[in-house]
């Protein structure tokens, strides 16, 4: 729960004026540099950490994930969010009668079972959209952008005006996976009760609590906490919903229609068929700021500014000097999509500390890429392709995840000197794996990063040949270079090489 007592700022603009939840706000920045200091986080590469053992550095090549440069579109997003939840709140003032009323009126809707429209209603919510491919940055931007604003504003006296009041200036929700509203619902409880510190989430969830119900109780906590605006990621998940998204987008409007809080929508170019709705037409009419289009960075100056911000950030021995032959082969694998850009790059030093190589080169980032992106690479080549057909056809991109990649090559570094007592006896699993792999013709360093990976991800397996049949399985299937199917369940009876498999020991004729 993030939390402050309200200070009160005299307005410039006369509509702002005399509004508490107006003037509690940070003020209107002035430029962009300002806002751009302001979302920017270095990760903070210190010198002297490329001495560091091995072990440490991986560590510190983590920090590329707390990285944050701002570009053009966070600008965009940032005057988006000043202006909308200053808009939403011009007429839900807590020191207007018609405040008071609609919280009466919210509270007979709910014993009744029905809504009445407070008196003299003039909604002023202004929502929009972001739409994107996955990967682009979109949740990112929102979540540092809100973070500028205090969540939770509580208000005690305003001047010489007792007023008790927690205002939630923002509420940032998921959006179901089975697009669901009654998973909204509930997430929208939870989301008050952390923000807030409050219990509706116990009060409300019931077993016998239908959803219009829940619905109702919703609408009357936003109007009760002056909900500045309502931010609803992962919107593509209405397509998911079996005749639930009309329902769902309805009650949204009621949102900005009937209390005036706008409604920021966030997707990936799935969500395109579920916004072309009603959603869109009625946020029109309470004067929307229009729908963001977010798309992958192109391979210009932006690009250069992004890249060049990033790369001092370096834990391999030597610090490779930033041109354009990495610049052209990050672009070229990662397609402009920030997500994937920065994991490749963390990657390729992952990769170089745990073999122990100095400097990465542009090369790294094609190897990794052959390693880790064969999931996505349909979605990749289609955007290479540059054909519309292709890259309007691509769905939501699976997130990567580097865990088992930053284990596999961490398990490749030798323990520190004194750290691990002297091997007695035979030598390790690993050891007796890397050997059995040899005889099969796998070159040194390729059967050492085989069965590191295989041991980072079945940490359950204790013999020697598991541990060896998985790894050769993975082995050929790199060979065959199968980049989109990675599976390692292949029969290795029919490879060629399974006669050699027996004679070096790997195989039993009973496991077969």
């Amino acid at each position: 729960m993030t939390e402050r007592q309200a200070i009160y700022t005299d307005q410039f603009l006369p509509e702002y004026k005399g509004n508490p939840l107006i003037e509690a706000l940070p003020p209107i920045w002035n430029n962009s540099g300002e806002v751009i200091d302001m979302l920017s986080y270095s990760v903070g590469h210190h010198n002297g950490e490329r001495q560091f053992e091995p072990r440490y550095r991986l560590h510190c090549v983590l920090r590329l994930f707390r990285y944050f440069q701002p570009l053009e579109q966070h600008i965009d997003i940032e005057q988006r969010f000043s202006l909308c939840i200053r808009q939403g709140y011009l007429h839900r003032s807590p020191l207007l009668p018609s405040y008071a009323m609609a919280l009466a009126d919210g509270h007979k809707a709910i014993k009744s079972g029905g809504y009445v429209l407070p008196k003299e209603y003039n909604p002023t919510g202004a929502g929009f959209t972001i739409i994107g491919l996955s990967g682009v940055g979109k949740t990112s931007a929102v979540t540092r952008v809100l973070n500028l604003y205090p969540q939770v504003i509580v208000h005690s006296r305003y001047h010489d005006t007792p007023l008790i009041l927690k205002q939630i200036v923002w509420l940032k929700l998921d959006c179901p996976h089975d697009g669901l509203i009654k998973g909204l619902c509930m997430e929208f409880f939870g989301a008050v009760d952390r923000a807030a510190g409050t219990n509706y989430f116990e009060m409300y969830v019931k077993r016998a609590v239908t959803i219009d119900i829940m619905m109702q109780r919703m609408e009357q906590i936003a109007r009760l906490h002056c909900v500045g605006v309502l931010v609803i990621d992962e919107i593509q998940h209405l397509v998911q919903a079996k005749g639930g998204s009309a329902k769902m987008l309805n009650f949204l409007v009621t949102l900005v229609n009937k209390i005036g809080i706008p409604v920021v929508l966030i997707g990936t170019t799935l969500a395109m068929s579920v916004l072309q709705s009603e959603f869109r037409q009625a946020r029109r009419s309470s004067g929307q700021q229009g729908d963001l289009l977010w798309d992958r960075m192109k391979n210009d100056a932006a690009w250069d500014i992004f890249i060049s911000s990033i790369w001092k950030n370096q834990w391999t021995r030597q610090a490779a000097p930033i041109n354009d032959e990495f610049k052209t082969a990050l672009y070229y694998e990662s397609q402009g999509i920030v997500d994937i850009a920065v994991k490749l790059y963390a990657m390729a030093q992952i990769r170089a500390i745990g073999l122990q190589i100095d400097v990465i080169t542009p090369d790294d980032f094609h190897i990794v890429a052959s390693e880790k992106l064969g999931l996505i690479k349909p979605a990749l080549d289609a955007l290479r392709s540059g054909d519309k057909k292709r890259i309007a056809a691509i769905g939501d991109i699976t997130p990567i995840s580097i865990e088992d990649y930053y284990s596999a090559y961490s398990a490749m570094l030798p323990p520190a000197v004194g750290e691990i007592p002297e091997r007695r006896g035979e030598p390790s699993l690993s050891e007796q794996a890397v050997l059995k792999l040899l005889e099969l013709d796998v070159e040194p360093s390729h059967a050492k990063q085989l069965v590191g990976k295989v041991m980072a991800v079945h940490m359950e397996l204790r013999k020697v040949s598991d541990i060896v049949k998985k790894a050769y399985q993975m082995y050929l299937s790199h060979s065959a270079q199968d980049a989109t199917d990675n599976r390692v369940d292949c029969d290795l009876r029919s490879s060629g090489n399974y006669d050699d498999m027996k004679s070096a020991s790997v195989v039993e004729n009973a496991e077969w």
